[in-house]
């Protein structure tokens, strides 16, 4: 693209000697013949061109500014979008490891004893209730006792299972 340079420079080697004394001692005359050259020519033009290529790219890329920056809009809203999305999915993650994962054995037998008191204490407090009543209506005390103490013994057969598979 920037052509050679050369090893010579033929105008300067046909001048005589006055002709290069008036290059070096006037700027303007040196100036002159620099601007002559074909070689600075050719490196205006080629400056030139680059330039206007230069503008030209400039203003293409211009017209496209205002859809780029919507581009960049919609990029920055979908990455927020995806931070909040994935950031919800590690709490849900986290969560169905948790719903998932099994129960430790001394937890869930804990917590078994511990409804199962719950339900001895509400039958009682209903035979209690029963009684400072006076003992009216059989039917309807059995049936609700039966249910709270079957819910008692089932709770408190699934606690000694559980005991005895460790």
């Amino acid at each position: 693209m920037i052509p050679p340079i050369p090893s010579s420079f033929l105008k300067i080697d046909n001048m005589n000697l006055s002709e290069l004394n008036q290059l070096v001692e006037n700027n303007t005359v040196l100036q002159q013949f620099i601007d002559g050259t074909s070689e600075v020519k050719t490196l205006k033009e080629i400056k030139q061109s680059i330039e206007t290529s230069n503008v030209n790219a400039a203003k293409a890329n211009l017209v496209h500014e205002e859809e780029m920056e919507d581009v960049c809009t919609t990029v920055e809203s979908l990455k927020q979008d995806l931070t909040s999305k994935m950031q919800r999915y590690r709490e849900l993650d986290a969560e169905r490891v948790a719903l998932t994962h099994p129960p430790d054995l001394q937890e869930a037998i804990g917590e078994l004893n511990v409804a199962k008191k719950s339900a001895y204490r509400e039958s009682e407090k209903l035979a209690d209730e029963w009684i400072d009543a006076g003992g009216e209506d059989v039917n309807d005390f059995v049936k609700k006792f039966m249910e709270v103490r079957f819910l008692y013994h089932s709770r408190a057969a699934k606690a000694e299972r559980l005991e005895n598979s460790m």
